[in-house]
């Protein structure tokens, strides 16, 4: 059958993670890092591009982190001072290389690097107006089409951007290297996350605050929504191109995405879920004579339920830790097949409530 949608190989991708270090002699080795501990975001694919004040290296792959940036051979290759980073959330179809980011072109500034978290709404009418301008797609990822919205554009690289975000519809967090800057967006209504950290004089932008902790950074604060950051050579500059939006930030964020040991729009997700359990106990309680979880993201919001309601908690369900999310799956047949895998019920448990003895 004909494909006759440009995106159709390349589904949403809400759940990305995206990493930005400037102005570090070890930014690739601390970007590989810092991926490692955004794992959870995205286990389909990785890439790392860096810049070493001539040249951009970058290197891509298919596969989790630990497997594209586990030899010391390929770290080495990316030298330089910034790098950016990306992992890629599981998607429908197959996954291709040429739709790994971080994405990276030569524009008439110079060199430009993107890594993109989020989906833009407007993405197809967009690029078809692109093509019909004559502009060459080498991906079928709406990310590629920031690069040529940017290429069109005139004045300044955040001259440029600006511009090229108020064209663009959808949520997102960007975080982007030139040769002299890196910059971090998110979009007016602060759907996605991102934010800033620094480890010495070098600033860092993640999706979580989880890829601080590993490499030893200092979360200092979410970027705001609508907020445009520059990290240069002279510093650290705020930027705010869009008119002020009442947030919307993503609840699953705080549900499921996001490591619980994060720390979320100023809050701890360990105890947004807990708390979370514990207005379940108050607004719907049940008799019960013990609150399970189902690992891991429902673990805190049980603690919460057991805490609120005063009933016993117990690990009635076993997770298998080798194997990856499935929320998002290729089909409903292999999503159900790959839970099965993934949770499994204690016996013991259940023989003892029963009132058998666990063996």
């Amino acid at each position: 059958m004909l494909n006759t949608n440009p995106f159709d190989d390349d589904k949403l991708h809400e759940e990305c993670a995206v990493f930005g270090i400037f102005d570090h002699e070890e930014a690739a080795p601390l970007a590989a890092l810092g991926l490692h501990a955004l794992q959870h975001r995205g286990q389909e694919a990785a890439g790392i591009v860096s810049f070493d004040g001539k040249q951009f290296p970058a290197h891509r792959g298919i596969g989790l982190v630990g497997d594209i940036f586990g030899r010391k051979s390929v770290i080495d290759r990316l030298h330089g001072h910034a790098a950016i980073g990306h992992t890629r959330y599981s998607t429908t179809g197959e996954p291709h290389v040429r739709n790994v980011q971080p994405l990276f072109a030569d524009l008439e500034f110079g060199g430009l690097a993107i890594a993109h978290n989020g989906n833009l709404t407007n993405a197809l009418t967009m690029r078809q107006t692109l093509v019909q301008r004559g502009c060459i797609f080498q991906s079928t990822t709406d990310t590629e089409i920031i690069i040529h919205l940017m290429a069109t554009r005139h004045g300044s690289v955040v001259e440029r951007l600006t511009s090229t975000l108020h064209q663009i519809e959808g949520a997102y967090s960007l975080v982007i290297m030139t040769e002299d800057m890196m910059i971090g967006v998110r979009d007016p209504l602060g759907v996605r996350p991102l934010v800033l950290g620094r480890i010495g004089d070098a600033y860092i932008l993640a999706s979580e605050s989880c890829a601080f902790d590993i490499i030893g950074a200092t979360y200092v604060r979410d970027v705001e929504p609508g907020e445009l950051i520059v990290a240069s050579k002279d510093g650290l500059q705020s930027h705010f191109p869009f008119t002020r939006k009442r947030q919307r930030f993503c609840v699953f964020e705080y549900i499921y995405f996001s490591r619980p040991d994060s720390i979320v729009e100023g809050v701890s997700v360990y105890e947004a879920r807990k708390q979370i359990g514990i207005e379940l106990a108050r607004e719907a309680p049940v008799e019960a004579d013990v609150i399970v979880p189902i690992p891991d993201s429902g673990v805190p919001a049980a603690i919460g339920f057991s805490q609120g309601s005063e009933t016993p908690f117990e690990y009635g369900i076993i997770r298998n830790h080798y194997v990856g999310r499935t929320f998002i799956e290729p089909s409903d047949e292999i999503r159900h097949l790959g839970v099965k895998l993934k949770q499994q019920r204690q016996p013991g448990l259940y023989h003892r409530q029963a009132g058998c003895p666990g063996r």
